[in-house]
């Protein structure tokens, strides 16, 4: 048994130094490794649908009445261009991954559009099957939303990890229901967000709008994840205020971060 346990801790220590490479140092090799191939994939097929459209039509011209081959060519001509859809879908996927990863090593203040960054977390959050399939989703952002200057890496990390606490609750609720909405006024972006699933105590939720400054003592009642704790921590670097409530048969997480002038 106490060899079992030796090799458990040893299993687990080689793996967290795994991970602890695989954001800064792993990843942004095997993105650079699959986007060559993936590049050359959607120049060559583009490429040959252009000449084989230009092949048939030089074969119609030329030998009417081989016009019997017309279904034949309209097969071929159509499974061509269903690899390019494909293709291009690919490319929006490989899209989202990269530039989420790209996000996480981004440490550097820069001018951030929070509704352009929360559709590429909602994009993201596709590759949690559960979110794409089973929860119905509805988005409203702000396009004239002006940019708020901060760590992308840390805005990412804050968004997802309020997103996915979200999707944790609306799919344990029976009508799994999420609504993102951006706006923004003179002084402030909002962040509204709606979704289905069991309302938090009382306490918990007074707790969370309290902004306590001590995120490391909470009262014995308060379950929350220490995820969620961690993101409100970070925007209060940021000057937010993040609220809870519930409205109807919904829960509402708000957040109001100054604009920086």
């Amino acid at each position: 048994m106490k060899m079992k346990n030796k090799i458990n801790r040893d299993y687990q220590a080689l793996e967290d130094d795994f991970t602890s490479t695989f954001i800064h140092e792993l990843m942004p090799g095997i993105l650079h490794n699959f986007a060559n191939p993936l590049n050359t994939i959607m120049g060559r097929s583009k490429l040959l649908q252009r000449r084989l459209d230009n092949a048939v039509n030089k074969m119609r011209d030329a030998y009417p009445e081989a016009a019997a081959m017309n279904d034949e060519w309209d097969r071929i001509k159509n499974d061509v261009l269903s690899i390019n859809k494909e293709s291009e879908s690919f490319l929006e996927l490989f899209r989202d991954v990269s530039g989420k990863f790209y996000a996480l090593t981004c440490n550097e203040k820069d001018r951030i559009n929070l509704s352009q960054l929360l559709a590429a977390e909602m994009r993201f959050m596709n590759f949690y099957l559960e979110f794409k399939h089973h929860i119905k989703k509805e988005t409203n952002l702000d396009k004239e939303s002006p940019d708020l200057k901060g760590n992308k890496n840390e805005l990412s990390l804050v968004f997802w990890r309020l997103i996915r606490f979200v999707m944790t609750r609306a799919l344990e609720s029976e009508y799994k229901e999420f609504f993102l909405e951006t706006r923004h006024d003179q002084r402030n972006i909002i962040i509204l967000v709606k979704y289905s699933g069991k309302a938090m105590p009382g306490e918990t939720v007074k707790y969370l709008n309290q902004y306590p400054r001590n995120w490391d003592v909470k009262p014995p009642t308060v379950k929350m994840e220490k995820g969620v704790l961690h993101a409100i921590a970070v925007l209060k670097t940021y000057s937010a205020l993040v609220q809870f409530s519930t409205e109807e048969h919904l829960n509402i997480m708000s957040v109001t971060i100054p604009v920086n002038k």
